[in-house]
C-alpha cells in the first residue's frame, strides 16, 4: 500500500514539476523580450524633485539628454550646476541659468551619454545645484527621470 501511495506522489510531483518548469521558461523568454519592462507601461516619469522640477526631458538615439526645468522654490533662483548620471556615466552642465519664481526654462542641452540604444529604457539621476537669489543660500535638489530612448 505504501508503494502505491509513493508512486502516486512521485507521479504528481513530476507532472506538476514539468508544468512549473515550462511556465518558468515562458516567463523568462517574455522577460528577455522586455514584456515586463515597467517603462513600457508607465511611459516617461519624473520623481523626487521638490523646488526645481523637471517639466520635460528626452534622451535621443545619439544619447543626448535635454531637459526643461521649472522653478517651484517660491523665489528667484540661479541654477549653477546640473549633474546627470546614467549608469556609471555622469555629465555636468555648468552654464548659469537664472529662473524667476514660477518660470520654466527653455530646452537645455545637458550633454551626451554613450551606449543609449533607440527604443531602450533609461533612468537618469539628476542633481540641480542652485542659489536662492533673495538669501544667497545654495541648495541641491535632486530626482530621477525615466523614459524610452528616442
Amino acid at each position: 500500500m505504501g508503494r502505491k501511495a509513493g508512486q502516486a506522489a512521485l507521479d504528481f510531483l513530476m507532472t506538476y514539476g514539468w508544468a512549473l518548469l515550462l511556465i518558468a521558461l515562458v516567463a523568462a523568454a517574455l522577460a528577455s523580450l522586455g514584456t515586463f519592462d515597467a517603462i513600457s507601461f508607465v511611459g516617461s516619469r519624473a520623481s523626487g524633485f521638490s523646488q526645481v522640477s523637471a517639466e520635460g526631458w528626452r534622451v535621443d538615439s545619439a544619447g543626448a539628454l535635454t531637459l526643461k526645468l521649472k522653478n517651484n522654490a517660491g523665489t528667484d533662483i540661479n541654477i549653477t550646476r546640473i549633474n546627470a548620471t546614467y549608469g556609471t556615466q555622469t555629465i555636468n552642465y555648468t552654464a548659469p541659468l537664472l529662473l524667476l519664481n514660477g518660470e520654466q526654462s527653455g530646452t537645455l542641452p545637458i550633454g551626451t551619454f554613450s551606449g543609449a540604444s533607440a527604443g531602450g529604457a533609461y533612468t537618469v539621476r539628476i542633481g540641480i545645484t542652485y542659489t536662492d537669489m533673495a538669501t544667497g543660500n545654495s541648495y541641491i535638489d535632486s530626482g530621477v527621470v525615466s523614459g524610452r530612448v528616442g
